[in-house]
């Protein structure tokens, strides 16, 4: 009997907070979701567009530039293969090094190319993805959402939470193209 009372005691006291609890939470705004496809609006804006292409055409720059020195070292090599016969032996292991140490300088170019492209790439998208946040940030206090998501990180939302369209028109707006800023020392 006596636990019967605590019980109603309890009840009693759990009822009788509960119309404030409920009202506490009515009184506070409840936070809204946006959605985001950063994924689609990175490879559809214009940026992301002009990014691409100078990258690319750096690219074929940079290989073209390699491709001849390749094609150097392939004659140098085929060379010294058919001297091989004719110089003495510490002449021929001479040019041998020689030639090891101009591929091994092709080699390192053409890494240092490769960091030159890479970090030019991060460095543009940096700035993309700065834009985006600056945009999302904006929509947030016109559109009153309190948090906005990627969807690679969202199982599941209704589309009237998708701000993509939005976010995509606005960042072509504000930011149309990026200057690549490649490595002085690769170009």
């Amino acid at each position: 009997m006596k636990f019967t009372a605590l019980f109603a005691v309890l009840a009693a006291a759990i009822t009788a907070y509960t119309p404030f609890a409920f009202a506490d939470d009515a009184a506070t705004t409840k936070p809204t979701i946006a959605v985001v496809n950063i994924q689609q609006v990175m490879r559809d804006s214009t940026a992301a567009k002009s990014v691409r292409e100078q990258l690319e055409s750096k690219q074929k720059s940079y290989q073209a530039e390699l491709s001849k020195k390749d094609e150097s070292l392939r004659k140098e090599e085929a060379d010294l293969k058919k001297q091989q016969g004719i110089l003495s032996k510490d002449a021929f292991e001479k040019k041998v090094a020689e030639f090891r140490k101009k591929a091994t300088e092709v080699q390192k170019e053409v890494q240092t190319k490769k960091a030159s492209l890479d970090g030019a790439f991060e460095g543009a998208l940096a700035e993309i993805q700065k834009t985006v946040s600056e945009i999302i940030s904006d929509m947030a206090k016109e559109k009153g959402f309190s948090v906005a998501v990627p969807t690679a990180q969202v199982l599941y939302a209704d589309t009237k939470l998708d701000i993509s369209a939005d976010v995509l028109a606005a960042l072509n707006k504000k930011l149309t193209k990026v200057d690549v800023k490649f490595d002085s020392k690769s170009k």
